[in-house]
């Protein structure tokens, strides 16, 4: 039996604990920060959400390296079906039960039996809303599922290109993708992202909104594997100015933290040995099915307890945080590890026999 698994790089999963970590930390104490019984925190928290995109470039680096390991495109869809959803699957109900059960002051409305079902298939909720001809009516059991949609078509576009040259992967990717975000610019720059069938395709094919932080984590990769190969560099610095071509210093700060992370991985990678400390590696670990169910589970259950703790308030969205990390540990260590291991005997490994 032949195994394409490949092991996974640690400071990677550091990474994925700093992602995770700043996202939580961005919805418990900025954005559902409690109006009635306010705690701090929320203004130093504002720039989180920079987590997803980080999350981007990490999914950009782990897909190169994933694809490397996988004999054909059947094989590397059967390993991202595995990856991404039985989690997806058991989030959502957990969500939508939870939600049933403790959301006493109906913060989120949209939890349906319909948007539950939607929310499994990563499709978004607005190609259904087109097709029943019924605005707004279906959304995600949970917002932040919307990540995961430009996540699918990076998947699909990636592969696609791979599997069509393996040889030639590395110039066709990075000419596809510059060709993508210089059609997007192009269209941004003559306000043809205004006509609205453009408008509409460009929403529901909205990789290319995001395409340039996956593009970094495949620049990064290949230049893992090639450190003294100067284009790689001069991409980088290329993609990092096409992000920051409109000026803003804390997104300027952000961007030019996940590059340093990245180029410290690479050529100092024991400037990062304090990211493989084990609890951070835990959370990374399980930052994916923690990313799925810490948002509306855990706002519902801070706001549920957080009069309790007034005016010491910050301390029930820390309680959470506890909780959330906690369970998604021993979700991903003891449940999900069982799952996949099942899967990739049933879907993978049957056929390398």
């Amino acid at each position: 039996m032949i195994n394409n698994r490949r092991s996974r790089i640690s400071i990677l999963d550091g990474f994925r604990g700093i992602a995770i970590l700043s996202v939580i930390l961005y919805h418990y104490f900025y954005r559902w920060n409690d109006s009635r019984y306010p705690y701090f925190g929320g203004n130093y928290f504002h720039y989180g959400f920079k987590g997803v995109p980080f999350f981007f470039m990490i999914s950009g680096f782990v897909i190169c390296y994933s694809l490397e390991g996988t004999k054909d495109f059947i094989s590397f869809w059967k390993k991202r079906f595995i990856r991404l959803f039985p989690s997806v699957l058991v989030a959502s109900v957990f969500t939508y039960c939870i939600l049933l059960i403790f959301d006493y002051y109906n913060t989120f409305p949209d939890n349906h039996f319909r948007n539950l079902i939607i929310s499994i298939t990563f499709i978004p909720p607005n190609v259904y809303n087109l097709i029943s001809g019924t605005p707004e009516h279906f959304s995600y059991i949970n917002y932040d599922y919307w990540s995961l949609w430009p996540e699918i078509q990076f998947y699909l576009f990636t592969s696609i290109i791979y599997f069509s040259n393996k040889r030639e992967f590395k110039r066709n990717f990075i000419i596809a993708c510059f060709a993508f975000l210089l059609l997007h610019y192009v269209l941004l720059l003559y306000g043809l992202d205004q006509i609205k069938i453009v408008s509409k395709f460009f929403n529901l094919f909205n990789l290319i909104k995001y395409l340039v932080f996956f593009l970094c984590g495949a620049l990064f990769y290949m230049l893992y594997n090639n450190k003294t190969f100067k284009l790689y560099i001069l991409l980088l610095i290329v993609s990092f100015l096409i992000i920051n071509h409109v000026f803003d210093l804390l997104e300027l700060i952000s961007v030019t933290i996940m590059f340093l992370l990245f180029f410290c991985f690479i050529y100092c990678p024991k400037s990062l040995r304090f990211l493989e400390n084990r609890f951070i590696l835990n959370i990374g670990l399980s930052s994916y099915f923690l990313y799925l169910i810490h948002d509306y589970i855990g706002v519902v259950w801070i706001k549920n307890i957080v009069g309790y703790f007034y005016p010491n308030s910050f301390i029930a969205p820390i309680l959470i945080m506890i909780v959330m990390i906690t369970l998604s540990i021993f979700y991903t260590k003891k449940v999900e590890a069982k799952i996949s291991k099942y899967l990739h005997k049933c879907l993978v490994n049957k056929n390398n026999d």
